[in-house]
């Protein structure tokens, strides 16, 4: 099964019901069972909620996915990567990092980006 990897700004299009391609793509792969998430990710989503509830009730659900973990070399590849692309954001980069180790399709974010 192909599972994939999304970064925090598709995720919050598509909690906010956006209609982006990749918001879209997010919501059938989320039905199919097919999506993982890292903490990073998880704590950039979840810090912008406002309120308890909403911020309980994504948090239950995104603990029901299936989680990879960030790991010491993961943070020093990622960290190369940006330093050789500096338009390159830490999250992206360790998207990339964890979908190769992990062998993940990565949702929204080209090779070379």
């Amino acid at each position: 099964m192909n599972r994939i990897i999304a970064n925090s700004i598709i995720w919050k299009e598509y909690l906010q019901k956006g209609s982006t391609k990749e918001a879209e793509i997010l919501e059938e792969l989320i039905k199919d069972n097919k999506v993982v998430i890292c903490g990073y990710t998880l704590a950039e989503i979840l810090k912008d909620i406002k309120d308890k509830e909403t911020f309980e009730k994504l948090l239950k659900g995104f603990l029901a996915l299936p989680y990879v973990e960030i790991e010491k070399e993961d943070w020093i590849r990622a960290s190369k990567l940006v330093f050789a692309n500096k338009e390159l954001t830490l999250e992206v980069a360790l998207v990339k990092v964890l979908a190769q180790r992990w062998n993940l399709k990565v949702l929204g974010v080209a090779e070379n980006d």
